[in-house]
This record gives C-alpha cells, structure tokens and sequence, in this order.
C-alpha cells in the first residue's frame, strides 16, 4: 500500500503481573512495551501499512529494547530519538471475576518522552507521510509536551497530511479538570481529519447539551453537531455494555451528517488494553481504503472485537480474522 501512517506519543513499558496475581503476590513481573499511538501503528501495520512512530526514548538499554520491541510490530522507528534517562512505566494486575484490572503509573514525568523538546523531533520526517496520528493523553501529559503536540499537528496538517486524533481523555492527567482541557482539545479538533471520540466526551469536554437518554440517541444528536462544528471529515467510536452475563461491543460512524451503527457483538476478554486502538486502527484502514460507511462502522468494529483476545496491548489481528469474523465464521481449531 503507498500510504505511510505516522503517529506521535509517549512509549511506556507494561510491567504484568502474571497469571492474574496481584503485585502483592508475585515475585517476578513479565514487561513489553506499549502506547496509544504504537497500538495503531501495530494494528496497521499488521493490515498491511507502512508506519513509524515519532518519540523519544532513554538512551540506553532500556530505550533500545523499546526501540527493538516496536520494530518487532511492524513498526518503523527512523523518526525515534534517543535522548534523557527513563521511559514511563505501568504496573498491571489483570483482574478475574468481580475483581477488575488494576493500572498503577510509576516514573511518568520525568521520562525521556515528557521532557523532550520539539528540537527532538525531525519536521522532516512529515514530509514522509500521508498520515499522522495524536491521542489527547499527549495533550494532557504537561504543558510542554502539549504544545509540541499541537505544532507537530499543525505543521503536519499545513505540509498536506491528514491527521487522525483520539479524544482519550484522562481526568487524573488534567489538573484543571474539563475547563483546562476544553481549549486545548478544541485546538486539536480543528486540525483533525478523523477522530475517535464518544457522546460523554461531547458533554464533558466540549460542553454541548442533550435531553436524549439512550446512548445510541446522545450520538445522534450530539456528535454530527461536532463534526460539522469542527469540520471533521468522521468520527467514530464505540459503545459498551456490560452486565452479569455478557459484555458488547456496538461501533458508530459518524460521516456526511449521518450515524451508521454496527452489529452488536458479545466480547470475550483476554485483554482489554489496546482494544479501543484496534477498533480506530481497522476504522483508519477502512477509510483510507475507502469503503462505504456501512463498510467501515463494521471493519473497525470486528478489528475491534479481535484486539480483545490477543494478548498485550498492541493490536495484531489480520485481514483474514477480521474478514472470517465479518462473515460470521467461527471455528474452533483450523487445521
């Protein structure tokens, strides 16, 4: 394929618990490395795209391992730089039953990403692609990265790229809370493409109002009103239940002042890190493949479905799964 997908954020490492224990209980802790915007990259270029990922990591070891570990997806680390001491890192204890999953953060702030400058990073790796990437966590990480964020979008969006933008906002990141964050996200959304984002972002972040009380009904009313007030080009994103005996899964495109909805499917869990990065990473695909609206709501909602029973963060699901779970195949053990 002759698009190159670009994407812009932090790379922490996932420290795991194993065998569902918590921390408490265990003596030894399996680690990979991870990210919103190495997740889509992974679930990209496992569907065939050309993609690199524009970071820093510490110069040293641990950063050439992440480097290594990135590559090892797909993933292109050309527009990576190597500068500072420390990667940010997360503690997981994968819940069971009644007991949900637990994310501890740890060394966050002085990580080589959130001290990097934008002289760290390279404008002339833009010009290698036709598409790049943003997640609102690198909005609301500090003030400095923040910026950078918005420049790097905003010179993007000037040399010609599109840009896609994952709302993923973090009320513990924003210490002002929806006022702060309200202007930086609008900021954002004025140079996006596409974006990922739900109807309790569209009240919480960007103040807008409805009566209507099913889900189903707040997107319809709510977020075309964001797309042609932004002039995105789409948004999509999902809706999930969960209840005693199952949890759903529903996708909705919201494109050319109308909503698709999916089919609903019943997910079974393995892991549920990264499961919102393959669903936007399979809508990306879909869309710049240009499929019909139908099409897309359904592709980026199977991707989806299949990044919750792959372990790990990074989405690794196939055109062939995807393609089988559209058509309703399920089989046991293929031979």
């Amino acid at each position: 394929m002759k698009a190159k997908i670009l994407a812009f954020g932090e790379v922490m490492m996932r420290l795991e618990a194993p065998n569902y224990r918590t921390v408490a209980q265990t003596r030894s802790l399996d680690f990979a490395f991870s990210g919103t915007s190495v997740n889509v990259l992974s679930g990209l270029s496992h569907l065939g795209y050309q993609t690199e990922l524009m970071t820093t990591l510490p110069e040293n070891n641990i950063g050439y391992a992440a480097a290594s570990y990135i590559r090892s997806l797909g993933v292109g680390t050309d527009a990576v730089s190597f500068d500072g001491d420390y990667i940010g890192m997360y503690v997981l204890e994968k819940g069971f039953g009644h007991r949900g999953s637990e994310v501890t953060y740890s060394n966050r702030s002085e990580s080589a990403f959130c001290q990097s400058l934008e002289t760290n990073y390279s404008i002339e790796h833009l010009r290698t692609g036709t598409h790049i990437h943003f997640c609102g966590i690198s909005l609301a990480i500090n003030k400095q990265i923040r910026e950078v964020t918005l420049r790097i979008a905003e010179e993007a969006k000037a040399q010609g790229l599109t840009v896609s933008f994952d709302c993923n906002f973090r009320p513990k990141l924003w210490k002002g809370g929806y006022k702060e964050a309200r202007p930086v996200y609008e900021r954002m959304l004025l140079v996006a493409d596409y974006v990922s984002m739900t109807e309790k972002d569209a009240v919480s972040i960007l103040g807008m109002q409805t009566t209507a009380v099913q889900r189903q009904e707040q997107v319809d009313a709510l977020l075309p009103k964001v797309a042609q007030r932004y002039s995105i080009s789409a948004i999509a994103g999902t809706i999930r239940e969960t209840n005693a005996s199952a949890s759903t899964l529903q996708g909705f495109l919201v494109q050319d002042g109308r909503v698709d909805f999916s089919t609903v499917h019943t997910v079974a869990i393995l892991d549920r890190i990264g499961s919102g990065d393959g669903f936007f990473s399979g809508f990306l695909a879909a869309i710049f493949e240009g499929k019909s609206s139908s099409d897309i709501v359904e592709w980026a909602t199977a991707a989806g479905v299949l990044a919750h029973t792959t372990y790990g963060d990074s989405p690794v699901t196939t055109r062939r799964a995807i393609e089988k779970l559209q058509l309703n195949q399920h089989i046991d053990v293929e031979r």
